[in-house]
């Protein structure tokens, strides 16, 4: 897994270096997002906001053309459908805090601060849950090296690594029988961070994973308390924003997104696959919702019964995450670490399932940008379409080889039952 991570990195690194001693622009001259875009998710979002005047940043860093760029591009969108109402509570809160820290101290300084803990976080997190010893100083170097937190570093976006984090914890808290209260407040402070992560813990409960019903209520009383308490105080910094705004933010989010010509050249989704090479029609926005029913339903049936390892089971949940969403920013893809790290925690010799999920979930986090596509004015890399195209073969492969191993398995059974009698 390290070395195919860290393999497509340096390959696309020097496909990049090519094609700038071509002075090639991009999408060819990086892997990662826009140079305008750079730091903009964090940039952008709490300049948004009022506050007193920002701090000047100091001239050593070297980025107040793009500072000075972020400002104009804020003040360009202000009024309009593209606007900061959609983000839930949680990530309004910490925006809006980042906004007064501003006012205080060097933005770039604070940037690098919350990006430093970010990363320690992250580390640390996979190098706990990870194997023991050098296997998981591995796995916590690859997650850092890896395509997904790199693009996160490049587009500023904190929520992603803190997402990342939480969710790889809880999972594994959960999945070794400790959903406690420290388990249940990370689970809900990640899906106040992003809604769709819910997904994982649904899986967890439904397929009997270690949530048990009561944790399940708890961990919906948890999400609801803390999605109500930080409207309040977000409400109470700034007025403008609040339920109605939300809801209304999100309908303008979608018009824009899952409508609109934003986000899906620039992530993994099952959406952005059939709409980069298409172009849009009335059908698209149904086929995720449709898609992603459709492979969780056998994972939780099969999940119940007993006949998934976790490795399988979280590793088809995660496929159904990355499907159902019409906008899978490919930082998000840093989730597929838990599935890697469940293979190698399991004892016994790896069957086709164990290594279609290794070498699959290494291909989500490594860059494949090398070839280009359009439509319109949209630039987009054929990774929006390889990448679903890759997960959906690898879960059908994951179904059909649990199916197949557990039918042998059946079938041995038999005759030793029938000889018993």
């Amino acid at each position: 897994m390290f070395w195919i991570v860290l393999g497509f990195v340096l390959a696309n690194l020097l496909f990049n270096a090519v094609a700038n001693g071509f002075h090639a622009g991009y999408p060819y001259s990086s892997f990662l997002a826009q140079p305008g875009d750079r730091f903009a998710d964090f940039f952008k979002l709490a300049f948004s906001y009022p506050g007193a005047p920002i701090h000047p940043a100091a001239s050593w860093w070297g980025v107040n053309d793009l500072l000075a760029h972020h400002m104009a591009e804020v003040k360009l969108y202000e009024g309009t459908n593209v606007n900061h109402f959609h983000e839930p509570p949680v990530p309004t809160l910490f925006a809006l805090t980042a906004r007064s820290l501003m006012s205080l101290v060097d933005p770039v300084l604070l940037f690098l601060g919350l990006l430093v803990a970010a990363f320690a976080a992250l580390f640390a997190t996979v190098l706990r849950v990870a194997p023991a010893g050098r296997t998981g100083v591995a796995f916590a170097t690859a997650t850092i090296l890896s395509y997904p937190a790199l693009l996160a570093i490049d587009r500023g976006h904190f929520f992603s690594l803190i997402g990342a984090s939480l969710m790889i914890a809880a999972t594994f808290r959960t999945l070794r029988g400790k959903a406690d209260a420290s388990t249940i407040l990370m689970f809900a402070i990640a899906v106040n961070l992003r809604p769709n992560m819910g997904i994982v813990p649904f899986v967890l409960f439904l397929g009997k994973q270690g949530l048990s019903f009561r944790d399940a209520i708890g961990l919906g009383i948890a999400t609801s308390l803390l999605f109500v308490g930080t409207m309040a105080v977000a409400h109470q910094v700034y007025p403008a924003y609040s339920y109605t705004s939300f809801v209304e933010g999100i309908g303008q989010y979608g018009m824009a997104y899952a409508g609109g010509e934003n986000g899906y050249s620039n992530g993994s989704s099952l959406y952005g696959m059939i709409r980069a090479p298409l172009g849009y029609a009335w059908w698209m926005p149904f086929v995720p919702f449709i898609v992603a029913a459709l492979l969780l339903a056998p994972t939780v049936l099969e999940s119940r019964q007993g006949r998934l390892r976790q490795s399988e089971c979280l590793f088809l949940t995660l496929c159904a995450y990355a499907f159902g969403s019409h906008v899978f920013a490919d930082y998000h893809l840093l989730s597929f670490m838990i599935p890697l790290i469940l293979v190698a925690r399991e004892e016994g010799p790896m069957d086709a399932s164990a290594w279609t999920i290794v070498l699959t979930s290494s291909l989500m986090l490594a860059p494949k940008n090398f070839v280009f596509g359009s439509h319109g004015n949209v630039a987009w890399s054929w990774q929006v379409v390889g990448n679903p195209l890759l997960l959906l073969a690898a879960s059908a492969t994951v179904l059909w080889v649990a199916w197949r191993r557990n039918a042998s398995a059946e079938d041995r059974s038999m005759p030793e039952a029938a000889a018993a009698a």
